[in-house]
């Protein structure tokens, strides 16, 4: 037993070194293999919060913009109208909902969505970026509803159409704001790539959205 255990030999200091030296490479490779698939994974959750939110603000306008115009009393109220202002980065739309009186008559003004403007507009201390801004009323300071708004190139964010289709070339003002039948809204949300993988190609994650609303006044 004694001369067995005296002819027992261990590794080599060069074996035990070439195993690390494997091992390290193993687990450089299980690194780099999981930190990419983290930061795509960070890419793929930042885009569909960053949709998530556009679609919501996107929603919301177009609900707002097929009330325009809607008088809950069968007459428009002194002083209202269904379009008040187009242009190619703004709207501003009336509509009286409840058929409230006020002072003996009724008023389009008087409940939360019943005078809007939607507009692009600078950034804020919260929203970085061009953003959309909704307004309820003259007064109100507006808030904001996407952040890092960007308008595609060669398009507008708002388009508008007569009847027939026949597109309206903004500002639309006067007498012609009774010939918009519909407009299209179209607007991407741009953010940077986290992945540091895929910023080279493509630095930016971008979210286009858009939608047609036809009034039905």
């Amino acid at each position: 037993m004694k001369r067995i255990l005296r002819h027992v030999t261990g590794f080599t200091m060069v074996e035990l070194l070439l195993a690390s030296l494997f091992a390290l490479m193993v687990m450089a490779s299980l690194y780099g293999f999981f930190r990419e698939q983290l930061f795509y994974l960070l890419s793929q959750e930042l885009k569909t919060a960053t949709l998530e939110d556009a679609r919501a603000a996107l929603d919301m306008m177009v609900r707002e913009l097929r009330n325009a115009g809607s008088w809950a009393t069968g007459t428009v109220p002194p002083g209202c109208q269904r379009i008040v202002t187009a242009t190619a980065t703004s709207i501003h739309i009336q509509a009286d909902l409840d058929g409230q009186l006020v002072s003996g008559v009724p008023s389009c003004n008087s409940a939360t969505g019943e005078d809007v403007t939607y507009e692009l507009s600078s950034a804020t201390s919260t929203c970085p970026g061009t953003i959309i801004r909704r307004k309820g009323s003259a007064t109100d300071p507006g808030q904001c509803l996407v952040a890092n708004v960007v308008v595609p190139s060669g398009g507008s964010f708002l388009t508008y159409y007569d009847a027939s289709s026949n597109a309206l070339p903004p500002p639309i003002t006067g007498s012609n704001l009774n010939n918009i039948k519909r407009v299209k809204i179209t607007f991407a949300v741009q953010v940077q790539n986290p992945n540091p993988y895929s910023r080279s190609a493509n630095p930016n994650i971008t979210s286009t959205l858009f939608s047609s609303v036809e009034f039905r006044n």
